[in-house]
């Protein structure tokens, strides 16, 4: 279907998934300014028995009311269209710019106890909406929660319009039970896997996904307790005892021990945090705060639970569950001998993952001045001023901290990070070995170094960093990726694509990657791979100047001219300081005989980049061709001063000057 167009406006221009009677595509509605995306979700109507036809045309219909009355929520997407075509089924739904859950749940990386709080606080303010429009989703599960890029918020989608037809369907040709069972193993608690879905089905599934998100074990994959019958999962995760306890009636497998609404899970939560403004109000909140207790509630029930289920030495000692930084937990830090000054430290930590950065600075400056000596309060509000971009007063922390403790390794890395911002690679280096000195098996910091070591074009030392830090963590993503762009520099092709597909392999939605493969192949002439590596790149993150340039470049290399500039246009629209494409936008204008326009874009590429002698040389040679010598020469010139090794460019110039007779 890609390139065709329903109803003379939604054109196809992706797909997303498929399966036996249907399919998901990205389309552009044409119809509006701009041709916004839009989701098309179809049913293969001629896979339909005829008996079974008129069944599954009032179950879309029906089901298109309710996600019509449903997407009028700010979280559910919108329904835009429902029709017929050809005697084929189709959906139109507003499309979310974001990622699925899934896609952040690596094997290394899992949701804090804080993003878990606002996680639940998201999804159940949605099903409580859903519920009392008499709906049941059925399938909750990471997949189906996408975090939207413009606000972080999760939105809840595929409520199985054209999903339950297909149920339908499967089971009158297998000749199973009538009951139409929509769901995920691992996800539906028992009275949805016998056909009877209730309201408080969603909430298992929802408390299984949290589980899931803060533990990272999937639900298939958790144990029952044998004397109870219930999941078992706590031994996985750092969580506080009220959390757990909630999470737990969440997944009760029966339903009578469950929450029975959504809006009873929100008010234990919210007790909690009532209970949490008396606690905090004591020791640590400005009589100004208390006004702003709201403000705090998310933040603060993460701070209570902490301190009642772990109690205050237990919580200093937590060490974060990022498998990349774990290793460089600083359990070699002094305890401080101020409660006061924990519970500041603890308060601020869970600001910043709430990315709260300027409150998490101010809250970290009245727990260093309680206790000045406390390194880790040094350390957490150099990282939220890193975050704001205040990088020379990050800098600053991180020394005060290093004069408390000058072996704590965490601070010389964070250090390093912010010296890099600045650009002082010699010394972000230098942090990094102090770093690998005290911890030599802490692999952020190995990949840190090998990034750090590109910079300075020291390309060999830089690929040991990095094979360091794959063999102390064989599935870092990120590493491989790095470790392909120096292979590239070195120009080992061959090398830099096995990197590249360990990479895509290990974060298969990892865009950067899909892009470097693509350029890499490019290389290595397997043009049509590369843009299949582009187009996947493209596929993850539709506004990637890097992926589209990178395709106008490969384009040019089989002469697809046209093609070639309308992907380079698209580049310079996303990024317009981007001085490679604006470069290879010239490149292609030059072969299309089009050399005013041609000379603009070399002329952008340069304003961008002064020191782009290819721009400089490139200019010159469609000068010669309109036969501005004189400009020629000049550009020649100045492509010499940048680089008075440039060979073509010397040659070009004496030979227009004998040309000329000079």
């Amino acid at each position: 279907m890609l390139g065709q167009t329903l109803r003379e406006r939604y054109q196809i221009i992706r797909l997303l998934g498929s399966g036996g009677f249907g399919a998901t595509f990205v389309a552009e509605d044409r119809d509006l300014p701009g041709k916004p995306q839009c989701v098309v979700k179809q049913l293969k109507s001629k896979d339909i028995d005829p008996p079974l036809l008129q069944t599954a045309r009032r179950l879309f219909d029906t089901e298109a009311q309710v996600l019509y009355r449903l997407g009028k929520h700010d979280r559910i997407p919108q329904l835009l269209a429902h029709f017929e075509e050809n005697q084929e089924f189709y959906l139109v739904q507003e499309f979310i710019e974001g990622e699925d859950l899934s896609q952040e749940l690596t094997p290394d990386k899992q949701l804090s106890e804080a993003e878990i709080i606002v996680f639940l606080q998201d999804i159940l303010e949605v099903l409580t909406f859903v519920h009392q429009q008499n709906v049941i989703h059925r399938d909750i599960k990471p997949s189906n929660l996408i975090r939207r890029r413009s606000d972080g918020k999760f939105v809840l989608i595929d409520f199985g319009a054209v999903k339950e037809i297909s149920t339908l369907i499967t089971n009158a040709k297998g000749q199973t039970s009538g009951t139409i069972l929509i769901g995920s193993s691992g996800y539906m608690p028992n009275e949805q896997l016998g056909g009877k879905p209730r309201f408080n089905s969603d909430i298992y599934a929802l408390g299984m996904t949290a589980i899931q998100a803060l533990t990272g074990v999937s639900p298939d994959e958790l144990k029952e307790d044998p004397e109870t019958g219930e999941i078992s999962w706590r031994e996985s995760a750092q969580v506080s005892k009220q959390l757990a306890a909630i999470l737990d009636k969440m997944v009760r497998s029966h339903f009578r021990d469950r929450y029975q609404s959504a809006p009873e899970v929100l008010n234990d939560l919210q007790k909690l945090q009532i209970t949490i403004a008396g606690y905090t109000q004591r020791f640590f909140l400005p009589s100004s705060h208390e006004r702003s207790l709201v403000k705090y509630s998310q933040l603060l029930l993460v701070v209570l639970t902490a301190v009642v289920s772990v109690g205050i030495s237990k919580l200093f000692q937590f060490t974060p569950t990022d498998s990349q930084n774990s290793i460089a937990s600083v359990t070699s830090t002094p305890l401080p001998q101020i409660p006061e000054a924990v519970e500041l430290l603890n308060q601020g930590k869970i600001l910043i993952e709430l990315h709260r950065y300027e409150e998490a600075v101010g809250i970290l400056e009245k727990a260093i001045q309680i206790d000045k000596n406390h390194s880790e309060a040094w350390v957490k509000r150099g990282e939220a001023l890193s975050k704001l971009q205040k990088y020379e007063e990050a800098l600053r922390a991180y020394d005060e901290s290093l004069k408390i403790k000058s072996d704590y390794s965490q601070a010389w890395h964070d250090r390093s990070v912010v010296l890099e911002k600045l650009k002082r690679y010699e010394e972000a280096l230098t942090s990094l070995d102090k770093t690998v000195e005290i911890q030599p098996n802490y692999p952020k910091a190995w990949h840190d170094r090998g990034v750090v070591l590109n910079q300075l074009q020291r390309y060999q030392e830089a690929l040991s960093s990095l094979d360091k830090a794959v063999e102390i963590q064989p599935d870092y993503s990120e590493a491989w990726y790095n470790k392909g762009i120096v292979l590239n520099k070195l120009q080992s092709y061959k090398e830099a694509l096995s990197s590249l597909e360990k990479a895509v392999k290990l974060q298969p939605a990892y865009a950067e990657a899909w892009v470097e493969r693509g350029s890499t192949l490019g290389q290595l002439q397997k043009y049509n791979d590369a843009i299949a590596s582009f187009d996947k790149a493209l596929a993850i993150e539709p506004d990637s100047a890097e992926a589209w340039s990178g395709r106008g470049y490969v384009l040019i290399k089989l002469s697809r001219y046209e093609e070639a500039i309308a992907c380079l246009e698209k580049a310079v629209k996303i990024k317009q300081d981007y001085a490679e494409a604006w470069y290879n936008r010239g490149v292609v204008l030059d072969k299309l005989k089009k050399y005013d326009v041609a000379i603009a874009s070399y002329d952008k590429a340069a304003q961008i980049k002064p020191d782009y002698t290819e721009a400089w040389y490139q200019r010159g040679i469609v000068l010669e061709k309109m036969q501005k010598n004189d400009d020629a020469i000049a550009a020649y010139n100045k492509a010499i001063e940048i680089w008075p090794a440039n060979k073509e460019a010397i040659e070009n110039r004496k030979q227009l000057l004998t040309k000329l007779g000079r």
